[in-house]
């Protein structure tokens, strides 16, 4: 006995304790931190950084030493004279140690140069890919919200619309109606239970999109206030927003790096035209224990330094090729940038409107949502006085869910534009997303 009160007031406490809420902040945050795109570009910026130590050390000295042995037999005969006849087995055996330093090597400046610009290249793409994170959790998590508001007002038409279905049940048992009502309400019951499936379904998959940006399953998110409007973009003109877009979107940034990294490849290219000089140095010990014409041993020892002079010549054409195709590669890049400009100056122009139009939504479902709560208190009053029904109040309140609905959509979505907005200009960053977060409830 003692024990079943002692799991019961356990249960009990559990049951009181707060549920924690997942917020948009900590779920970006947690997604941040683990999302492959972003571990693949931070490993780019790895990578890229350790070319610059190889373009670096090109420029350094090199060094090694090499050894090497052989075991010698001859056997020399000379016709008529025997006694010139040799039979004789030796070794051989020799190191060298060989130092050189590239003294003009102007490809190896030119590549150092280049291994810089796409390191920075990476640099922009690890940003763009946090900025992805953001535009991606962003949805995903105002989407489920939608998702459960669509299953909140389809299980208050149900309630509704079986309020009609008994009613119609009710009519025709005491013979005021027909059966026809009563298939009629039973097919909108009907219906309204295959919107629910398709509701429940829509809400479960909207958690594993959430699920797929940050990691994990997360089904208790906060949702909006129930207050709070929405401000109009800053700097409130649309021109200055696709201006900015054109100069910071991490498109345009991407297109813009990616044509400076494909300039180097015409000076690399047109290095293949140039003289190089490097500076060599070896020393080489070798001893041997005889030869075919002695028994007697030897060694020596030598040693060089000197400088190496190479300037080549374009016979093939091979060099002047690359350097066309350098030169095309970069007329795409110059094409690709005003492709990102304009796509840039679209995506601002069309989040802009979406923020403006959005807000002004927000507004006319606010005044809606006031309409149908005054409906829906008439409504409850002329069922005191008996001039409503059951069913009349179940339609007003109906209609107050659905416009709370439509105006947590419309808040949504208006949220969502300020955010690709922002994208779009390449400004968003952790600050966006807390402002964000503010608009949910604690």
């Amino acid at each position: 006995m003692r024990v079943s009160k002692l799991f019961a007031l356990t249960a009990l406490a559990l049951a009181m304790m707060p549920v924690h809420s997942a917020d948009l902040l900590s779920l970006y945050r947690e997604a941040a931190a683990q999302d492959p795109g972003v571990a693949s570009a931070k490993a780019s910026v790895a990578a890229a950084r350790e070319r610059i130590a190889q373009a670096q050390a090109a420029d350094g000295f090199t060094a090694g030493v090499s050894a090497g042995a052989t075991a010698n037999y001859g056997d020399v005969h000379v016709r008529g004279l025997s006694a010139a006849s040799s039979d004789r087995g030796y070794l051989n055996g020799s190191v060298t140690a060989s130092a050189s330093k590239p003294l003009i090597r102007p490809a190896n400046k030119v590549a150092l140069e280049q291994a810089k610009a796409a390191a920075a290249l990476t640099e922009i793409s690890l940003a763009a890919a946090q900025q992805d994170v953001a535009t991606r959790l962003s949805q995903a998590y105002f989407d489920v919200l939608l998702a459960q508001d669509n299953l909140i007002l389809v299980r208050s038409q149900k309630a509704a619309v079986g309020e009609q279905l008994a009613q119609a049940k009710r009519n025709f048992e005491v013979g005021t109606s027909t059966i026809v009502d009563t298939n009629e309400a039973q097919a909108r019951f009907d219906q309204v239970l295959a919107q629910e499936i398709a509701a429940n379904n829509e809400v479960d998959r909207t958690r594993w999109a959430l699920r797929n940006v940050v990691g994990r399953f997360e089904t208790n998110l906060k949702r909006l206030r129930a207050a709070g409007g929405i401000t109009a973009p800053n700097p409130a003109n649309m021109e200055a927003w696709v201006t900015r877009a054109e100069r910071e979107a991490y498109s345009v940034r991407t297109a813009q790096q990616s044509m400076a990294v494909s300039e180097f490849d015409i000076k690399r290219a047109q290095t293949g035209k140039d003289w190089t000089l490097d500076a060599t140095a070896n020393v080489t010990h070798g001893q041997s224990t005889g030869s075919l014409s002695s028994g007697r041993g030897s060694w020596t020892t030598s040693g060089l330094v000197g400088v190496n002079f190479n300037l080549p010549f374009d016979v093939s054409g091979a060099v002047d090729a690359r350097i066309r195709e350098a030169l095309a590669n970069v007329d795409k890049a110059k094409n690709d940038i005003e492709a990102a400009r304009r796509t840039a100056g679209f995506n601002v122009r069309q989040s802009y409107l979406g923020v403006t139009s959005g807000a002004a939504s927000v507004a006319a479902q606010q005044q809606a949502l006031k309409s149908a709560e005054t409906l829906l208190a008439s409504t409850k009053l002329g069922l005191e006085v008996g001039v409503r029904t059951n069913l009349d109040v179940l339609n007003a309140q109906q209609q107050v869910t659905q416009v709370q609905r439509d105006l947590a959509q419309a808040r949504y979505n208006t949220l969502l534009n300020e955010l690709r907005l922002k994208a779009a200009a390449g400004v968003l960053n952790e600050d966006d997303i807390r402002a964000t977060n503010a608009f949910l409830a604690d």
